[in-house]
Order: C-alpha cells, then sequence, then structure tokens
C-alpha cells in the first residue's frame, strides 16, 4: 500500500492548533469513505434502517417522547437525529476531542472492556470508529436521557472481537480488534494531554520527507501506535491487513518494495515485526512467509495484481483515531 501526498484529506487531521480535529482521522480510509461535508445522507441512510437492536432494549411502539433536544454539558451534546417514521436516533458530540457519530436509540448500550474496565458507546453498524469513550459526564448525560425516554441502557462486554490495548511508546489506548490489528485501530482520548501525545507523534514522523504532509505524518504515527510500523535505519516498514511495505524516508520509490501475502500471514509477520529482526531486509520475510507475491521499486504499487495497495483503492486499510 503506497502512502503518498494527499493520501488523507487535510481537513480531517489532527493539526498543531486545532484539537478537535483529532477525532476526524477516523474513516478517511474505510470503504464507507464518509466526508464531513456528507453527515447528512450517511443519516439518512442510517437512521431509515429498519433493523432492530441486538441488544433487545426495546421496541419503536414503547418510546417516550418526553424529552426536549438538545441536551448539553460542558464536554457533551446530544442531538436529535430522528426524522423518519418516529425512529429516535442522536447525534452524539465529544466536544473535547471532536468525536460525533450517529446512533439509533435502540441501539445505545455502553459497552464495556473487562481487561481495562474502560467503557464505550460504539455505533456497531459502522465502522468502529464510530465511538466514544465514556465518562461520569457522559453517563450522567445518558441517564438523564433515559430517565426521560423510559429505556433501559444496558451495560455490555466489548463487541466485535474489539479489545483495548495500549501504546508502550506513548502511552496511549487504542480500540483494535483482537488478533487482526491491521484492520484498523481507534485512537482512545481522554484529555487534553492525549491530543498533545498524538500530535507529538505526528511531529516526529512529517520530519521525513516521505512523510512531510500533515496528514500522511498522521498515517505513519496511527500505524506505529497500533504495532503495524516500524522505524528502521533507513525507511518504515509497515504491515497492512494483507501485505508488508518497506519505503525509505526519503520517499525514493525505486528503493521501496512491497509484499502481497494472505491474510492468514499476519498473525506471523506481527510477531516478526515486534521482534528484533531487519525487516527493512526483505529476506527476513521471505524466510517465514509462503504464497507471497513481491514487488520491487518501479513495479512498486502499479500492476494489477498489487492494485489493493494504490491509494486510489482504500477499501483494504483503515486507520482511525
Amino acid at each position: 500500500m503506497r502512502i503518498e501526498n494527499g493520501y488523507l484529506q487535510q481537513s480531517m487531521l489532527c493539526s498543531k492548533n486545532n484539537r478537535n480535529a483529532v477525532g476526524n482521522f477516523s474513516d478517511t480510509m474505510n470503504k464507507a469513505q464518509e466526508c464531513i461535508s456528507n453527515k447528512i445522507s450517511t443519516r439518512d441512510s442510517y437512521v431509515n434502517s429498519t433493523d432492530y437492536s441486538n441488544f433487545g432494549i426495546y421496541t419503536q411502539n414503547s418510546i417516550s417522547q418526553d424529552i426536549e433536544l438538545p441536551i448539553e454539558t460542558e464536554r457533551y451534546k446530544i442531538e436529535d437525529a430522528t426524522y423518519v417514521n418516529g425512529v429516535a436516533a442522536y447525534e452524539i458530540v465529544d466536544k473535547q476531542t471532536g468525536k460525533d457519530f450517529y446512533i439509533r436509540e435502540d441501539q445505545l448500550a455502553i459497552q464495556r472492556d473487562e481487561k481495562t474496565g474502560m467503557e464505550f458507546l460504539i455505533n456497531m453498524d459502522q465502522p468502529f470508529s464510530y465511538n466514544v469513550t465514556m465518562t461520569s459526564e457522559l453517563k450522567n448525560l445518558l441517564n438523564d436521557l433515559s430517565d426521560k425516554r423510559n429505556i433501559d441502557i444496558k451495560e455490555i462486554p466489548l463487541q466485535g472481537g474489539l479489545v483495548v490495548n495500549r501504546d508502550s511508546k506513548t502511552g496511549l489506548n487504542y480500540l483494535s480488534i483482537k488478533g487482526n490489528e491491521a484492520q484498523g485501530v481507534s485512537v482512545i482520548i481522554t484529555s487534553d494531554k492525549d491530543i498533545e501525545t498524538l500530535n507529538k507523534l505526528a511531529d516526529e514522523f512529517q520530519k521525513y520527507p516521505v512523510s512531510s504532509q500533515r496528514s500522511t505524518a498522521g498515517l505513519y504515527a496511527l500505524l506505529e501506535i497500533s504495532g503495524n510500523l516500524k522505524c528502521e535505519k533507513d525507511g518504515f516498514t509497515f504491515l497492512t491487513p494483507n501485505g508488508i511495505t518497506y519505503i525509505p524516508y526519503d520517499g525514493d520509490y525505486s528503493k521501496a518494495w512491497e509484499i502481497d501475502m494472505p491474510g492468514s500471514c499476519y498473525a506471523t509477520a506481527r510477531k516478526c515485526l515486534a521482534a528484533e529482526n531487519d525487516c527493512a531486509d526483505i529476506s527476513t520475510w521471505t524466510k517465514i512467509l509462503k504464497g507471497i507475491k513481491i514487488y520491487y521499486g518501479d513495479n512498486y504499487g502499479t500492476t494489477q495484481e498489487n492494485n489493493a495497495y494504490k491509494v486510489d483503492n482504500l477499501g483494504r486499510y483503515c486507520m482511525f483515531a
């Protein structure tokens, strides 16, 4: 997967002067490709859905209308996103991190990570980057909503194989799919310090010519946080769900290479990347992986067989903040 300038939309990336944009790393590389300016059409499609909750909270007929929206605290805001057939749905906004998402009322459930005790609201019908970290302030707001709407917001374990992990370098926690971390990562932002830490890491990557654009630097930062990127002597080696890529810091693609591998090889590749190996040496990989295709230099990211790693085909890889 080649990463080039313009790979992410600049307006969707965290910047040094805009802490609220940090949440909008999310979904820039997901097949949904939702644009920030197109949230309304996404909401239309979502609220029109006739699916009922997997959590069995209640049916549409039992919804009480005894509440005025929006309801708001210093950090959070819950707005009414309902306008189709009386189906209740909300836009939940975390003003500190800039994260916001739509969720149907019958899908409201607090998901808890058993290891850390951290809790989240997650829209399970969308990429898991559509989440907000639970705090006492948000829980009180939801309790107020629950009382006035006469609903039971259940507390359940994390769904979909999601777990909370911690990056040892930055100390940042992140959500990912256990055993399939290259499918995406959602960095858990709980404070201004976390935002500062994420921006500092992006600063480190931005000093290299290959990632001089803020968007690209942010992507590499997320790859490293999730354990999918290793900084070598002269370049980066990173993993995707179906591949391994090496690219020099100076952006000389004639020295780059990538491996197309079966998804079943990901666990082996992740262990290799984490070990004390020279992962920029392609022989490190050819010794342990079978059934792979290798692309060098001028063929890097250009052949039809390897099209999944070109920047114009984003559906195979997703990194979130």
